[in-house]
């Protein structure tokens, strides 16, 4: 398991554990100040500098650029982290939230500056005592007359709308503020999220989820969709086979894969008990 399922989830998945998502954690003043400060700097333009430091960082030594990825991710695990929850997982994360709520999208509003409200979801954050929290989105982003950020789903809704992403590509993935609070659902691409500009310099800011994808040889047509779909190029094409495979060393165990077979020919696995991706978080 993840780590944080050791520090946070006595042995099971940290983020089914209701404790996670309560009003006596979000209750924290310094919890709230940290979340107004995060949509201030990050919209604000730190999306950009922070890549910025990434390429600064890929000219130095592989050994010292490893030293100061450790430290920083250190300190991200503390404040600000993130693991990647297929949809089975993150319709009982929505069980255990005290709302749901849309959010515009600090990544995307960085990196096409468009806010894309529908595709971040706040986990219990339309309390009132978040006024700093929705007073830094409102400051950070030029919302239209027509726009509701914080509007209500229920947990069909969002389940519905996380389906629709799956179809788009997207990965899901829950995020902290100040571990182990976990307030946001985020969908995520390569093209837009600060998840993923990490991910490309090999800075990790999320665990792996739980699972490992595998492919079922049997049921596998060899049609190829799937691999338009995988967000970490985890999925290969046997030419000799003529069917999909997954490389258990890439794959994150998002099950975005999935939508795209026809013949239900993926499948998703617990990575603790896989004899190669157990290792790797």
């Amino acid at each position: 398991m993840c780590q944080f399922c050791h520090q946070h989830g006595e042995g099971q998945k940290w983020y089914l554990k209701a404790e996670h998502y309560s009003n006596e954690l979000l209750a924290d003043l310094e919890r709230r100040r940290y979340m107004g400060d995060f949509v201030r700097s990050v919209g604000g333009g730190q999306l950009s500098r922070l890549e910025q430091e990434f390429q600064q960082a890929m000219t130095v030594p592989k050994w010292l650029r490893q030293i100061l990825y450790k430290y920083y991710e250190r300190k991200y695990r503390r404040d600000h982290f993130g693991q990647v929850v297929p949809i089975e997982d993150l319709d009982k994360v929505m069980s255990l939230a005290n709302s749901i709520v849309r959010m515009p999208c600090i990544c995307r509003k960085q990196t096409i500056g468009r806010n894309n409200a529908e595709y971040c979801i706040g986990l219990g954050l339309d309390s009132e005592k978040l006024l700093n929290f929705r007073d830094a989105f409102f400051e950070t982003f030029q919302l239209g007359p027509d726009e509701t950020p914080f509007d209500r789903l229920t947990r069909a809704e969002a389940l519905e709308l996380h389906r629709a992403f799956e179809k788009e590509g997207l990965i899901h993935t829950i995020w902290t503020f100040k571990t182990p609070f976990i307030g946001a659902i985020c969908n995520c691409d390569r093209a837009d999220c600060l998840a993923m500009v990490s991910y490309r310099y090999n800075f990790q800011i999320f665990f792996r989820s739980e699972y490992v994808a595998g492919v079922t040889q049997a049921t596998c047509s060899g049609c190829r969709a799937c691999l338009s779909l995988c967000q970490f190029g985890a999925i290969g094409y046997s030419v000799t086979n003529r069917k999909a495979f997954i490389d258990p060393v890439r794959c994150y165990g998002c099950g975005i894969c999935r939508c795209a077979c026809e013949h239900d020919a993926i499948s998703l696995t617990s990575r603790s008990q896989h004899p190669i991706a157990s290792k790797l978080w």
